[in-house]
């Protein structure tokens, strides 16, 4: 007979059978810190432009090479409550501004690392967060004082450039100018007057296999991985009409019993359908369509129809590439397939099929003429490395969008952090009160980025770390870390032309230190039970019992 196991008195014994509680600085604090520590310690990999990539097999079996933080901690089933925090404030930072997510994992989980210190020499938890929370305010105080550089005309290729290969390296390093490039003439090209009112979304991204990436080109329209259905492959001032729906006859919305007395009944009965579909392809053409976009399948009697009225059909499966193409050529999508008014006709001036590498392409070009949708072509010998420059485009097109709301630029390569951290120590050393502690540790924990990006290069970290320290004392803001050569030294990031954006610091930094401030303020963890269905079964007989019903 199983007998129910008493439970210790308090607040464990009202809550329901299954639920965890801790309680105490061990349970809630640092074993918390420890699994947050060995996360961190992971991704500090993945930090820098020769940082190293994860290559992660999410539950679904797909793989994803990549050292983005928010991607590989988004396709990580997390369990733990401070993984999932540290998850949740590099998703922010992804969605505020699109690039810093790894700078927010390092930084929070330096701020920890470095409160587990403080708590073990018996410093109080309100005096660390207090010294986190003021080190944070100067620090956010110091940045507007270390820019740097200023971009001037965002409609300038060669300015932007300059500006944009720092975001882009930091994922590809050594293609950073060619990538940069394309993706200053990709934003300029979709840069409406309003600079604010910049949209990431009117830039897309075709992957295809084979070349280098070298061989990537911005095409002004829509470039698509599909093939023209029908024997007509080109079109010159196009007329395009698309719909979202099937191309052919429409089916029944309910179930019907057709019933034919003779064999001229069913003659009779097919011609019919074939007068209808040839009525309404005949409609189209002389509504004036040239090109037809559908979403649904491509029916072999309208397509017959449509090869004799010198119509060009072209099928897509994503509604999403409809989308972007109705708003590159200005056309309305439609629902049926009906004759469109002419206020719903999309206008192209060349539509053709090509043929990149062996991918077969449908090409909306819009040569000369301004269009709303731009196409960066990229390609790449496998699908790994066409993944990570896909994710440094994203990068570049974020900092652009960025540089729209604020357009100044800090110094890169580790000159930021370690500035800062020279002049918080300096306030540390002389600041009353416990809180000092805490902002020495904030300074320190500033000092590990740089640190890390010179032991992701090989580079001594002792050697290189302090030979930035003394320029910066000396009053040289701007210096950081020379990253391409196996010497330890150090550049004028400025001149180099290696920036950060000013926001993506000052949020990262904000995100950082709220993040660490609260989980230090965390005093008990109360775990529910897992819903779910049952268990399932196993070697132990008693598996459908909980686990503190003894036999």
């Amino acid at each position: 007979m199983a007998a129910h196991v008493p439970q210790a008195p308090g607040l464990p014994q009202m809550l329901k059978a299954g639920m965890k509680y801790f309680s105490g600085l061990q349970e809630t604090l640092f074993s918390n810190l420890t699994a947050c520590k060995a996360l961190v310690r992971s991704l500090r990999t993945c930090y820098g432009p020769l940082g190293r990539n994860k290559l992660v097999v999410n539950h679904l079996g797909k793989n994803f090479h990549t050292s983005h933080a928010a991607t590989i901690l988004r396709e990580l089933e997390l369990e733990n409550p401070v993984a999932c925090l540290l998850r949740t404030a590099a998703e922010t930072q992804e969605v505020e501004t699109g690039d810093g997510t790894n700078f927010v994992i390092l930084l929070a989980g330096a701020l920890l690392e470095n409160a587990e210190k403080l708590l073990h020499s018996g410093l109080p938890v309100v005096h660390i967060r207090a010294g986190y929370e003021m080190a944070c305010k100067e620090v956010l105080r110091l940045l507007p004082g270390l820019s740097c550089y200023v971009l001037k005309n965002p409609r300038d290729v060669e300015e932007v450039l300059w500006v944009l290969q720092t975001a882009v390296g930091s994922k590809v390093f050594g293609h950073q100018k060619a990538l940069a490039k394309l993706v200053a003439k990709a934003c300029i090209l979709v840069l409406p007057p309003d600079r604010a009112a910049f949209n990431a979304d009117l830039i897309r991204v075709c992957k295809i296999l084979g070349g280098g990436v070298a061989d990537s080109s911005v095409v002004e329209g829509v470039v698509v991985c599909a093939e023209a259905e029908g024997i007509v492959r080109r079109m010159e001032r196009a007329r395009i009409a698309a719909y979202s729906c099937c191309f052919g006859p429409s089916g029944f919305e309910a179930k019907s019993t057709v019933v034919f007395n003779s064999a001229s009944d069913i003659k009779l009965f097919s011609k019919s359908e074939e007068n209808i579909i040839e009525q309404r392809i005949l409609d189209l053409a002389r509504a004036g369509v040239t090109v037809v976009v559908v979403g649904g399948k491509v029916h072999e009697m309208a397509l017959f129809y449509a090869n004799r009225y010198r119509l060009m059909v072209v099928r897509l499966r994503s509604r999403m590439e409809l989308q972007h193409l109705c708003k590159a050529v200005g056309a309305t999508l439609l629902l049926t397939v009906t004759p469109p008014a002419p206020e719903e006709l999309g206008h192209c001036r060349r539509v053709y099929m090509s043929e990149i590498g062996s991918t077969n392409v449908v090409v909306f070009s819009q040569d000369g003429i301004a269009c709303p949708v731009v196409t960066i072509v990229l390609r790449g010998a496998t699908t790994e490395m066409l993944d990570c420059v896909e994710e440094a485009i994203h990068d570049g097109i974020n900092v652009y969008k960025v540089l729209g709301s604020d357009a100044r630029l800090l110094p890169g390569a580790g000159a930021t952090e370690m500035a800062l951290s020279v002049r918080l120590s300096t306030l540390g050393m002389y600041f009353p009160g416990s809180e000092q502690y805490g902002i020495l540790e904030f300074s320190q924990a500033l000092k590990t980025l740089p640190a890390t990006l010179a032991e992701n290069a090989g580079l001594p970290v002792n050697e290189v770390m302090a030979k930035m320290e003394v320029q910066h004392q000396l009053g040289t803001q701007n210096t950081g870390l020379r990253l391409a050569s196996e010497e330890a030294g150090t550049i004028d990031a400025a001149k180099e032309g290696l920036f950060d954006p000013f926001l993506v610091k000052y949020r990262g930094i904000t995100l950082a230190t709220q993040t660490a401030v609260t989980l230090l303020g965390v005093s008990e963890v109360m775990m529910a039970k897992k819903s779910g269905g049952p268990k399932p079964r196993g070697e132990n007989p008693n598996w459908d019992q909980e686990p503190d019903a003894l036999d």
